[in-house]
């Protein structure tokens, strides 16, 4: 999978954002300066932000920008939406990539819609449960969530396919939940 430079660069400065005590503000300069982007980028970023309520500005001298919401509050689905729109589902694939033809040529029988559907689904539901909070945790907390929600998550695919896990599986699961 792909992360375009727009999300990657625009998780950072939301990353940046909620690293903030609640009062301060950072302006477009000091975000592009401690994340070694141009002003310009910064700003196209923040636009998308705010756009979709995540972050807000404020006026004057001590102005800037800061996250709307508490960072705990917003998931890296919303700022990923924010950025780039929604993740692509299968049939998106299948529309977006058809080659010269009209329609994908593959839409009978097609074995790769099935693995881009069931990708996409997992993705986006795995960024609903991180948040930008969760970003600014120790190496160590941040890694231990990420496995919990991904065997949270291939547990609830494989009960919603109707694919059996081993019970070696099914126990580790349940005792992380």
């Amino acid at each position: 999978m792909n992360v375009s430079a727009l999300e990657e660069y625009g998780l950072r400065c939301a990353v940046r954002l909620a690293g903030l005590p609640h009062d301060q503000t950072l302006s477009a300069s000091e975000v592009a300066g401690f994340e070694g982007l141009s002003v310009e980028y910064v700003s196209k970023f923040m636009l998308h932000l705010k756009k979709a309520g995540l972050v807000r500005t404020v006026r004057g001298v001590r102005g800037g920008f800061a996250l709307a919401r508490s960072p705990d509050k917003i998931t890296l689905r919303e700022v990923f939406d924010a950025l780039h729109g929604k993740v692509q589902t299968g049939d998106d694939f299948c529309k977006s990539f058809s080659g010269k033809a009209e329609s994908c040529v593959r839409l009978d029988g097609c074995s790769i819609r099935p693995f881009w559907k069931i990708l996409s689904l997992y993705i986006s539901e795995f960024t609903k449960e991180m948040t930008l909070a969760d970003l600014l945790k120790p190496h160590h907390e941040l890694e231990a969530k990420t496995l919990q929600i991904a065997a949270l998550k291939g547990a609830e695919l494989r009960e919603n396919l109707g694919t059996p896990q081993s019970s070696k599986e099914s126990m580790h699961v349940h005792a992380h939940k």
